[in-house]
């Protein structure tokens, strides 16, 4: 009988994003592998199941914090994993960690992985309701903290925050950076020098799109001009979301290029000088950016977790100040102007992805962490 692995993720298009050539690897290695997530329809599960995989339908509201929607959505989860009866379960992202988490803890005493991708806003922001939350998770966390459990995390910052607060009280934390990227799909060329500048993300407030949009209007009223190309999603279910309608209105003033959700990522990367993402909250290690490098593009993005990780300011690319329309204008500015260095930022880009975000490194990573919990057998 092959060893069952099941992972619990919050979305269907976010595990075949991050985590599907993941999948594959230990798919590939004889393991049974399961997806547990909310599949919002089925195209992308009958894809998923075309592969090889099972798939369990497990609805979650990812911006809901009602306590009895996670009461229910955590005994679905019960009943699907009894079903399962998993090896291992592998959780990723915040609710899935905790819904699994609990659940491990009080009925199942498995080995058991939780992926933190980033902390977001409930670390990052300042607000009352997000202060609470990052409270009562990190007291969650703690309490579902075994010998028997890794956590893994995309960049070093985060993981010295919850070795810090007490929840790696088992040495039991490991750091994976980002969700690797196939290095010859996303090979180096030249960039165009075409003053193309690409966001390429999840439309939310906090991944910077406004300010970037500001930031054009920056340079135009200084004489430098140059075409924003956005790519992304529009992601509903988060309470943050960019409305579709104010994207077109800023498509209809000719502020942005407004692309839509692109697949084919390499080609669109390669159409541009630029990729930015201004982000204000903390991320994994987003990766848009890590293609961006793989592909040899110069970076803008912010001074913010994650976005550390894999840019090293003027080296590879620039580090603005979260939030702020001027300093991201006086980077862009800066390599707008600088051929030179748009190139040189590229060129570097690839060597630190090379060195350090292949998709084969992420493998065998991930592998000795199984490894470790004394499941590979």
């Amino acid at each position: 009988m092959m060893f069952k692995v099941v992972y619990v993720i919050n979305v269907d298009w976010y595990f075949r994003l991050h985590w599907l050539e993941r999948a594959e690897y230990f798919k590939s290695l004889g393991f049974d592998i399961h997806i547990v997530s909310s599949f919002s329809n089925n195209v992308i599960k009958r894809e998923l199941v075309s592969r090889g995989f099972t798939c369990h339908q497990l609805p979650v509201k990812r911006k809901s914090i009602n306590f009895f929607r996670e009461m229910i959505s955590t005994y679905r989860l019960k009943k699907i994993l009894d079903e399962i009866e998993p090896e291992l379960i592998h959780c990723v992202t915040i609710k899935p960690n905790i819904y699994a988490g609990l659940l491990n803890r009080f009925f199942y005493h498995k080995p058991i992985i939780y992926s933190v991708t980033g902390l977001g806003a409930v670390f990052s922001s300042s607000s009352i309701k997000f202060k609470i939350l990052k409270y009562v998770i990190a007291n969650i966390y703690s309490s579902i903290s075994r010998s028997n459990t890794r956590f893994i995390f995309e960049n070093n910052e985060d993981y010295e925050l919850f070795n810090e607060i007490g929840i790696l009280k088992y040495d039991n934390g490991r750091v994976i950076k980002g969700a690797g990227i196939d290095l010859a799909r996303f090979a180096p060329s030249l960039a165009p020098l075409n003053k193309n500048v690409l966001f390429g993300a999840r439309l939310l407030k906090e991944k910077g799109l406004e300010c970037l949009v500001q930031a054009k209007y920056e340079l135009e009223r200084q004489g430098v001009s140059f075409t924003l190309n956005i790519a992304g999603i529009i992601d509903d279910d988060v309470s943050s979301a960019i409305p579709l309608s104010q994207v077109k209105a800023w498509a209809s003033s000719s502020d942005i290029n407004w692309l839509g959700n692109v697949q084919d990522m390499p080609k669109l990367i390669k159409e541009n000088d630029i990729v930015c993402l201004p982000t204000t909250y903390g991320e994994g290690v987003p990766r848009i950016l890590i293609e961006a490098a793989s592909c040899q593009r110069a970076i803008i993005t912010t001074d913010v977790v994650g976005c550390r990780e894999i840019v090293s300011h003027n080296v590879n690319g620039l580090l603005a100040q979260p939030g702020d329309v001027i300093s991201l204008a006086n980077c862009l500015r800066s390599l707008l102007e600088s051929d030179e260095k748009t190139l040189e930022f590229g060129v570097k880009g690839r060597k630190k992805v090379e060195t350090e975000f292949s998709q084969e490194m992420v493998f065998e990573k991930t592998l000795k962490v199984y490894d470790e919990l004394d499941v590979i057998r």
